[in-house]
Order: structure tokens, then sequence, then C-alpha cells
């Protein structure tokens, strides 16, 4: 069973969703030193203490990450990093961008 299970809807063809997942895990590897490695569209990550992966989906990201005992002491730490990058991310990408300005109407 996952520490942390996370899902994120999206709108996004497979190949930018996996083109965004691969950059949170860019991020994150960097920030958390973990490899990672696809599998199909799942995308396996490892490091001491965690285990993890992020299958996407025509409509979704589906993050599951299980945690070592020493690593569970930051779960909410970790659950919060994520779930703001992808949210980032995905606000980034996502079609009807929500920075943009509603049309005016007309009279």
């Amino acid at each position: 069973m996952s520490d942390i299970n996370l899902v994120r809807s999206h709108s996004l063809s497979i190949a930018k969703a996996k083109a965004l997942v691969q950059s949170a895990a860019d991020g994150l590897a960097t920030q958390y030193d973990f490899e990672s490695k696809w599998h199909g569209n799942t995308l396996r990550f490892h490091r001491s203490g965690v285990d993890g992966q992020m299958l996407v989906t025509d409509s979704k990201i589906e993050l599951n990450v299980t945690l070592g005992l020493l690593a569970k002491p930051f779960k909410g730490k970790f659950v919060d990093r994520i779930g703001r990058g992808l949210d980032k991310l995905l606000a980034e990408t996502e079609p009807g961008d929500k920075t943009k300005k509603p049309a005016k109407k007309k009279d």
C-alpha cells in the first residue's frame, strides 16, 4: 500500500502529459537524488527509502509512493512539494489557460 497517492486530471495528449511528468521528475530528482525510468506510460523512480511511480493516462496523472521508515516523517513535505509542483506544471501547460482574459460581452 502506498504512503502517498496523488491524482491530477488533465486534458493533454499522453505525450505532453509524459513530458510534464518527466519535467517534474527531473526537478525532484535533482533535489531528492533519485533515479527514474519509463516503463510504457509509467515512470518508476527509486532512491534509498523511497519507491514510487507516476502513471500517465489520457485523462489523469496518478502518483503512488511508498516511503521507508526514515522517510515517513517527511511525508507531509513530500506531498506538499510534489502536489504544488504538479499543479504548477499543469497550470502552465493545460489548454484554456486561466491566465487568459475572458472575452468581452457585446451589448
